[in-house]
């Protein structure tokens, strides 16, 4: 709980807006603590839960990760158009990996899952000697597919990484 009101605490003096996957249906989202994380890039701006929320819990349920922990890298939210630029704002990036630093060492997970490629990047470019497994999936949120197909493949992906 500290470690969400230091990010709490970070948002609000920067006038930014932090935002925790939460527990829902189960899944313990931000409070998970099993050694697994599963790590999406940045909070989007809409509302929770959405259709694609529910399908990624579902899948955790299912694949009984319930207590998985599911944070982003960057912790305040951005709409799509404005997540380059928050890419380069070489301080704020610095400013989350501060934060997401923290979690691993409190989690010392054995696998850290990144949703998608430019979360994987910017995992391994600032987190080059992590001592767990890095395992990337595609992020529940892409668009450039059939949703059901998405969660298939990412489904098969789970089942790889967590057997």
């Amino acid at each position: 709980m500290q470690l969400k009101e230091e990010i709490l605490e970070y948002a609000k003096k920067t006038k930014l807006e932090a935002w925790f996957y939460p527990e829902y249906q189960g899944v313990k989202g931000f409070f998970g603590t099993q050694k697994i994380i599963l790590l999406g890039l940045n909070p989007s701006s809409g509302t929770f839960p959405s259709k694609k929320d529910k399908m990624l819990y579902n899948l955790l349920i299912e694949k009984k990760l319930k207590n998985v922990h599911i944070t982003d890298l960057i912790k305040v939210r951005a709409k799509n158009k404005e997540v380059p630029d928050i890419l380069k704002n070489k301080d704020l990036i610095m400013e989350q990996i501060y934060f997401l630093q923290k979690e691993i060492a409190i989690l010392n997970p054995k696998i850290i899952i990144p949703m998608g490629v430019k979360c994987e990047e910017l995992l391994k470019e600032n987190f080059p000697d992590l001592n767990c497994k890095i395992e990337r999936i595609k992020h529940y949120g892409y668009r450039y597919q059939n949703q059901e197909d998405v969660f298939k493949e990412i489904s098969e992906s789970l089942d790889e990484i967590i057997t």
